[in-house]
């Protein structure tokens, strides 16, 4: 990966840094995202931790499943640039267009109100630890599609679930090979760091320190 832009003490510029349709990727310092980080850890590439998800629907605005209210739209100012134990990372889907952020946008719009999804986390707690992991090899990963097949509800959303839902819908993502995978087992840190889905970050020297 190219150099990436982590914003967590000054707001990003819009139109420049993100826009709508982008992707943003955060962690923050609560007890549910060191979880989410801790279990992710089997995933991760990046000396990164990402333990959270959001749609950009516009300026100051995301649509987000967020943990315990559900699918919201949340302002950023509020929900972000106003916290001091968050950092974010923004990610463009690839050839992004207004057409294709008004499809992702009103995707997730459709979704607002829906709860958040315990199963989901469940799932991956079990599946992304060491137990998981040797019993998955063990019976050549079976009980990892068995469980993938049964968590496949949509009317209940994770972060990164919704995102990767929000992204299948579109027909210039829908066949990447993450997303072929039901969403709800689709963690923050794989969905960060699915580079095929997204523009590359700027090269070093682009790079505003």
């Amino acid at each position: 990966m190219s150099k990436m832009k982590v914003f967590n003490t000054e707001p990003p510029e819009y139109g420049k840094d993100y826009g709508r349709g982008w992707i943003g990727f955060n962690h923050a310092g609560s007890w549910f995202s060191s979880a989410i980080a801790h279990v992710q850890r089997w995933d991760k590439k990046e000396d990164i931790d990402i333990s959270h998800v959001l749609i950009v629907s516009g300026e100051d605005e995301c649509i987000e499943a967020a943990y315990p209210k559900g699918v919201v739209r949340t302002g950023l100012t509020e929900g972000y640039w106003d916290k001091t134990d968050r950092y974010v990372v923004f990610r463009q889907p690839k050839d992004l267009t207004e057409d294709i952020a008004d499809q992702l946008i009103e995707t997730a719009e459709r979704e607002l109100g829906n709860k958040f999804d315990y199963s989901s986390v469940a799932n991956m707690a079990v599946q992304k630890n060491f137990v998981g992991w040797m019993i998955n090899k063990m019976f050549f990963n079976k009980p990892a599609e068995l469980a993938d097949k049964l968590n496949t509800d949509d009317d209940e959303w994770v972060c990164s679930s919704l995102a990767a839902y929000c992204m299948a819908q579109i027909d210039q993502y829908e066949d990447a090979e993450l997303l072929q995978r039901p969403p709800g087992v689709i963690s923050p840190q794989e969905l960060f760091e699915a580079d095929g889905l997204f523009e590359p970050f700027p090269d070093d020297d682009e790079v505003d320190e």
